[in-house]
């Protein structure tokens, strides 16, 4: 569970904010990254839990993340930093205890070393920070924060060609939940929430952001992506029937064509701002991009 919804001093300081603090420092230089990415790895290594201290390590690089754009690109660089870092075996965990069997999930078999290539823990802590956002979008206060973490985590998706700790099954699973539904059928929110809660009409729209992003910046890792590993492995998502593709023949040509045209419809038929509707124009021309070329 995630700290950012949390009162100001109602958690113990987390000792890997401290250390990130100078990551947003404009034109941080490529020593100081490398010297962060060196601090935090030692922090880990050096915990007598190291299992939670990357749970720590990865809260306090993805709050920034949501609450700020600008957090963006300086994380990007800082976990292309991270993943350069060389294995470290943790040396102060106690054997047999519950804090060595937390961390044999995030080990390497073979040495017992944590592989920072391949960001241990990341991909867990991800999926959990961005379901906790994804289940609060529709409150006022927290929109932002989704919609700043899936502009970051498609940008990584993008920079990592798909092949690391977030997968292309996220682009697949935005089109499908949101493309592949009809929309709001009515409007508004209760009385005494509307203060706090985005009207059906907002959120759709924060869905339709949603969608465009994660299409515009990582709808090639998708179609790139291996069909027969993505079938192997997500063989119930991928056959799963909705509203507007009521069939169980996976990602097809077909499906990625309805997935323009309801960009294409939806961008038409909704009264979005400027920087809304250039986004949806974006996804449009990479996904017919994608289909000129297929």
């Amino acid at each position: 569970m995630t700290c950012i919804f949390k009162d100001p001093g109602s958690e113990p300081p987390n000792p890997f904010s401290t250390i990130l603090t100078s990551l947003y420092v404009p034109d941080t230089p490529s020593s100081a990254l490398d010297a962060i990415a060196a601090q935090l790895v030692q922090t880990v290594a050096d915990s007598a839990n190291p299992a939670t201290a990357l749970w720590q390590l990865w809260d306090a690089l993805f709050i920034p993340i949501a609450t700020f754009r600008s957090a963006h690109l300086p994380s990007l660089a800082l976990l292309s930093a991270l993943r350069a870092q060389a294995p470290t075996l943790p040396a102060n965990v106690a054997p047999n205890s519950d804090a060595a069997l937390s961390l044999s999930s995030h080990t390497d078999e073979s040495d017992g070393k944590l592989h920072w290539s391949k960001l241990p823990r990341f991909a867990w802590q991800w999926r959990d920070f961005h379901d906790i956002l994804e289940a609060n979008r529709e409150s006022r206060s927290e929109e932002g924060y989704f919609v700043n973490f899936v502009e970051f985590s498609a940008n990584f998706l993008n920079e990592t060609e798909g092949k690391e700790q977030v997968h292309p099954i996220n682009v697949f699973y935005a089109c499908r939940n949101i493309l592949e539904s009809k929309g709001p059928e009515g409007g508004g929110v209760d009385e005494e929430d509307e203060k706090d809660k985005l009207s059906t009409g907002e959120l759709w729209e924060l869905d339709l952001r949603i969608v465009a992003t994660w299409v515009k910046y990582g709808a090639w890792t998708l179609w790139e992506a291996d069909q027969h590993e993505l079938r192997e492995e997500y063989a119930a998502t991928l056959d799963w029937e909705t509203e507007l593709w009521p069939k169980k023949d996976g990602l097809t040509r077909e499906r990625w064509v309805l997935w323009a045209e309801r960009l294409r419809g939806l961008g038409a038929e909704g009264v979005f701002n400027e920087e809304l509707k250039s986004l949806v124009n974006e996804a449009i021309d990479v996904i017919e991009g994608l289909l000129k070329e297929a």
